[in-house]
This record gives structure tokens, sequence and C-alpha cells, in this order.
């Protein structure tokens, strides 16, 4: 497995989600080409690790992550 190491990007469109132990979920649109990177940041700013997707793949990751939350509610709900 690499260690490369995660480099900051231009943050003018992040989003940024807090996790778990002062960790941080960002999301970030490249500017320069249509590809945006998913990177967690450990709780003292450490770079956790992260992945580059493209739209497609990013488009895929949300629908998996949608079908799973509404299992979730469905679940709470009692109605799966």
């Amino acid at each position: 497995m690499s260690k490369r190491k995660v480099v900051p990007l231009h943050e003018v469109d992040a989003l940024a989600l807090p996790l778990a132990d002062g960790s941080m979920l960002r999301v970030t649109a490249f500017q320069e080409s249509p590809r945006i990177a998913l990177t967690i940041h450990g709780p003292g700013g450490g770079d956790a690790g992260g992945v580059i997707l493209r739209p497609e793949r990013a488009r895929l990751l949300a629908s998996w992550l949608a079908r799973f939350a509404d299992a979730m509610e469905d679940d709470r709900a009692g109605t799966a």
C-alpha cells in the first residue's frame, strides 16, 4: 500500500463533515478538471487518506450512500 501524502487543494468549494474523535471528511471539487477529492483528516490535522473520483464514480458512491440511508430510515420506521 502506498504511503503518499494528501496534498491540500484550493478549498474554495470544499465541504466538511465532522466525524468521530475530531476527524473531518472533506469533499473538494477540482477547479481544473472534472474530479472530486474525498479526504479524511485526523483530529490533529493529520492526513488519514482519501480518493479522487471522476463524476460517474462520485454519482455511484452518492447513490450507494442514499440507498443505505433510505434502508436505515425504513428499518427505523419498521417498514423494511
